[in-house]
């Protein structure tokens, strides 16, 4: 995919959460199953875990997180300042456009060094192969020697359900949009009845994630990598890595 092309799809996904925010964030209330050994490796980390989000939603993994950890505290960065309302003193919110900061075209955020880091179904989102390495360098640079990074994957192409959804939602928008840049495994998926609602996703397949894991492979070493959520159990892929101590 071109650079602008993935900008375009970056401003398209934008506006759909702005747009349906409320109502997906209605239906994506509690935790995910998969969160629950994330979670556990996190608390290898102490009693009171300092953490980033990276594209946080609606803040429903912090809440697993207090959840767990009362003392944890975490900064959540996101674009859609909508979704990711409260008062929470734990949560330290912090807008940012993600995407394009990935692409070069803002600026990442700058937090202290943290005991773990994670970002959940975000990379989906990123059109673009460096986005995604850069990602996960971003992620692994936020944490401590000996820290934890936790990411999903959302491979749904794995399910015939919304791999049709996608289908079907990619050639509606294909008569708004040039899709011609498009590789095999990327997609727009829409909502509910919004007819015109869009947003750009990515299935990672399994030799994808191994690349993504080999980009960090120097700095971080894979603690966990499992399947689970949704009615199969195995709707993401997670990948823990535990950051190396850093050579005198």
């Amino acid at each position: 995919m071109d650079r602008a092309t993935a900008q375009q799809m970056t401003a398209l996904t934008c506006d759909f959460y702005r747009r349906v925010g409320p109502s997906f964030s209605a239906t994506r209330a509690g935790a995910w199953p998969g969160w629950e050994r994330v979670l556990d490796l996190i608390a290898t980390c102490g009693d009171a875990p300092h953490v980033l989000d990276l594209a946080c939603g609606n803040l429903r993994f912090e809440r697993a997180l207090f959840g767990r950890m009362p003392a944890a505290c975490a900064w959540a960065v996101d674009s859609c300042d909508e979704m990711a309302s409260g008062d929470d003193p734990r949560i330290s919110f912090i807008h940012c456009d993600l995407a394009g900061a990935l692409l070069g075209d803002g600026t990442l955020p700058s937090v202290p060094p943290c005991d773990a880091a994670v970002s959940f179904a975000f990379m989906h989102h990123l059109p673009l192969p460096e986005q995604r390495v850069r990602l996960m360098e971003v992620l692994v640079d936020a944490v401590r020697p000996g820290g934890i990074v936790a990411v999903s994957f959302w491979q749904f192409a794995d399910d015939a359900r919304l791999l049709a959804k996608a289908r079907a939602a990619s050639e509606a928008a294909a008569a708004r949009y040039d899709l011609s840049a498009f590789g095999p495994d990327d997609y727009l998926m829409g909502w509910q009845d919004e007819r015109d609602a869009f947003r750009f996703c990515h299935h990672a397949s399994d030799a994808e994630i191994d690349m993504l894991v080999e980009a960090v492979s120097s700095r971080a070493h894979v603690v966990a990598r499992y399947n689970a959520d949704g009615a199969s159990g195995r709707l993401n892929q997670y990948v823990v890595l535990e950051k190396g101590e850093v050579a005198p």
